[in-house]
């Protein structure tokens, strides 16, 4: 709420996502949500399938579930790109720095991070099960810590809310520092933070909590670091209702006696229906917001857990 300024995530696209002529057969892809997106992140774009010296267009490969190994094949020419695949995706990621997170294709048998079709073997007559792309797979080994996505599991709004809250977060953090070494800067940035991180986390809000307690002067570096480390790893999982509901709670403690009785029947209704998932989480939640802006509560205003990211790419049903 207010002003708020927001760092640049830096995220990997699939280059097919970014309209580039690189899918099997030609296809340029026009997605709304992607091309709002670039104007707020800065991407790094790649297409494994190309990078190995596969043309444009191509016949598709397949990925295929051998002895508990995946591996790709081309199954009209005969070819097992495996290998390729792996040493591709090594030297790519291995080679990446500053990055928040992965928007890949999906269902790609490269990309895919989601529905992609595994088969029973390299003849790809029988699928045994849907999953993750090959290069998919090894961005998650190498960033565990990162939100991947696919531009298909971004029309549900509340994926897209966890993914865009995550990239946003972890570009925060990452541009910390650049804002100067000094403990208060971090003092802030955990205050802001702290019902985003109790919505994720409880238990890791009072680890870094402690971690700023614990500051001894001279010593910001290592304080940041050990910050850093847990802070990465606090938005591996969406948080579902009962979390929403437990911080509305919180936050409602800052107004519950200035609002009217009336007002304050209505809210705990609508915090009910919530709990029991009657009603969307963006009702409770703007109420809450008004709230601290009519009481001009300057603290409750300042968190991100109302504003985690720039509100032109709130969810819209038109894309």
């Amino acid at each position: 709420m207010g002003e708020n300024h927001f760092p640049r995530p830096v995220i990997v696209l699939s280059a097919c996502l970014n309209s580039e002529p690189v899918r099997y057969n030609g296809e340029i892809i026009k997605n709304a949500f992607v091309e709002k997106l670039k104007n707020f992140v800065d991407v790094i774009t790649v297409c494994p399938e190309t990078e190995i010296g596969l043309s444009v267009p191509r016949d598709p490969i397949k990925l295929y579930l051998e002895k508990n190994t995946y591996r790709i094949y081309q199954t009209k020419t005969g070819i097992d790109l495996t290998e390729k695949m792996d040493r591709f995706s090594s030297e790519f990621l291995n080679h990446l720095k500053g990055v928040d997170g992965f928007l890949l294709k999906g269902k790609s048998p490269s990309c895919g991070f989601s529905g992609t079709k595994i088969y029973r073997d390299k003849n790809a007559n029988d699928i045994l099960k849907r999953g993750m792309g090959l290069f998919a797979q090894i961005v998650k080994e190498k960033f565990p810590d990162k939100p991947i996505e696919d531009e298909l599991r971004l029309k549900n709004p509340e994926i897209r809310h966890h993914f865009l809250t995550a990239i946003f977060a972890l570009a925060d953090m990452r541009n910390l520092d650049k804002n100067g070494k000094a403990i208060t800067k971090l003092i802030d940035f955990h205050t802001k933070y702290k019902y985003l991180l109790m919505l994720y986390s409880q238990k890791k809000l009072h680890q870094l909590g402690r971690i700023i307690a614990g500051y001894k002067k001279g010593r910001f570096e290592q304080t940041l670091s050990e910050y850093e480390k847990i802070f990465y790893s606090v938005f591996e999982r969406k948080p579902g209702i009962k979390k929403h509901y437990n911080v509305l709670q919180h936050i409602y403690g800052y107004f519950s006696n200035k609002i009217q009785p009336s007002e304050k029947r209505h809210f705990l209704s609508l915090m009910e229906k919530l709990k029991n998932e009657q009603i969307p989480l963006s009702a409770v939640v703007e109420i809450a917001k008004n709230f601290a802006l009519r009481f001009e509560n300057f603290y409750l205003m300042s968190q991100k857990y109302f504003s985690p990211y720039p509100e032109q790419l709130e969810f819209s049903t038109s894309e």
